[in-house]
């Protein structure tokens, strides 16, 4: 019971950063705001990863007095902690959001919080294990016999040696951390990256999206303009396909297309900012009421059969087709 005291005790710092980070986790999946999540952010995001990194390169022989004097983390003075917490939290912050972004998941601050804080804790682990290692070892050399005074003397050099070493990675990473934030300045984002698909009807010369048909008679038709435009910033390949689809419904919920005809395919390419429209006949070859205009918007190649579900971008109208002659009656 002892030894897991003095452990907590030689550790406490430790157990400050985990109850830190499991907070932030916490109050982030809670969705917590304003006072209770700003300070955690902080402290999860620019405090606490560079603190388990700089604890563990200079872990000396625990949290507190080594057997030997005082060596290694402990030589560090609070003003000194927190500046190395910040530059290496700068420095490491960037490389985290980078393969969370290479991960499965995606870049968003749920799973930025989670990459950070696992880092944390993991670290947090690391630097746990080797205290007590560099502890034991201490204690070991001291029962042996070497000399207590000359074991000080170079343990002090070492940690100067370290010191000297951490401020020049820590003046790096800050020179890193300065640039990337200026390039990320300086660079224009390019902001949310799609494509847009639309319908268009003419009305008075012009293109609207509105006045779409409703109603038609069957062998009637009806003009509609497709349309697409890629603000991917990036060229794009791309392929339409419109149908007319006979549906079942439950309301206007679509549960499955029982028939459809095809209306158009077309294979085309856009630069970044360009658009393309193609007017096509909608014409009412089949009978009944909600049927339904869809149009299909893929990158790349179309399925030979092409639905909602595997589609890049979907637009559809509903119709109703009389049969001839039933305007008569």
């Amino acid at each position: 019971m002892s030894s897991i005291t003095d452990g907590l005790a030689a550790n406490r710092d430790l157990v400050a950063v985990y109850a830190l980070a499991v907070a932030a986790v916490v109050a982030s999946e809670l969705g917590e705001t304003g006072t209770i999540w700003f300070p955690l952010a902080i402290l999860l995001l620019f405090v606490l990863p560079g603190y388990v990194t700089t604890a563990f390169a200079y872990a000396g022989s625990g949290g507190g007095p080594a057997a030997s004097g005082q060596t290694g983390w402990t030589l560090v003075s609070l003003t000194e902690r927190l500046a190395f917490s910040l530059g290496g939290s700068l420095a490491i912050l960037p490389i985290l959001a980078i393969l969370t972004y290479l991960s499965p998941l995606q870049l968003t601050p749920s799973s930025l919080v989670i990459g950070v804080s696992g880092y944390v804790l993991v670290g947090a682990v690391a630097v746990g294990i080797r205290r007590r290692r560099l502890s034991e070892t201490s204690r070991w050399k001291t029962r042996s016999g070497a000399a207590e005074a000359n074991g000080t003397w170079a343990s002090t050099v070492q940690a100067v040696r370290r010191l000297s070493l951490l401020n020049v990675v820590l003046a790096v990473s800050v020179v890193f951390a300065v640039s990337t934030l200026g390039v990320a300045i300086a660079v224009p984002s390019h902001g949310e990256t799609t494509t847009d698909l639309h319908l268009l009807t003419e009305q008075n010369g012009r293109l609207v999206v509105d006045g779409y048909p409703d109603t038609l008679t069957e062998g009637e038709s009806a003009p509609l303009t497709v349309g697409v435009t890629n603000e991917e910033h990036r060229p794009a390949e791309y392929t339409v396909v419109a149908e007319l689809q006979r549906v079942q419904t439950e309301g206007r919920s679509v549960v499955v297309v029982v028939d459809k005809q095809s209306v158009g395919r077309y294979g085309f390419g856009l630069e970044h900012g360009e658009s393309w429209r193609q007017q096509l006949d909608v014409q009412g070859s089949m009978t009944g009421e909600n049927l339904r205009f869809a149009v299909y918007l893929y990158r790349g190649d179309a399925p030979a059969t092409p639905t909602a579900d595997s589609a890049y971008r979907t637009t559809y109208i509903w119709l109703d087709v009389q049969p001839s002659g039933s305007e008569s009656k």
